[in-house]
């Protein structure tokens, strides 16, 4: 399954671009898990939310709609960021 993950992820991202993620504003360099997933699904177009790399990544072609996953992290109180499949980054603390 993590095999599958990383294929698809990279074959996104060779197509169409990288991955997005929401970042806090409350915790310096940190991604929100939460709020990333959840504008993963609410901007879903051709994109999925990887488990392994909290990241929200292009299955195909027409990716990620990057102004609705900015306008979805900044409603939630985050800022956001693009990525490269992969990024070392830090999941906030909860």
């Amino acid at each position: 399954m993590l095999f599958a993950s990383v294929l698809f992820a990279f074959v996104g991202q060779a197509l169409c671009g990288g991955p997005e993620v929401c970042t806090s504003k409350g915790v310096a360099n940190c991604v929100d898990y939460q709020v990333t997933k959840d504008c993963c699904a609410a901007v879903s177009q051709s994109a999925r939310f990887d488990e392994v790399f909290s990241q929200c990544v292009p299955w195909a072609v027409n990716g990620i709609n990057t102004g609705g996953m900015v306008e979805c992290c900044e409603s939630r109180g985050c800022g956001s960021a693009a990525e490269q499949l992969g990024a070392d980054h830090n999941v906030c603390p909860h």
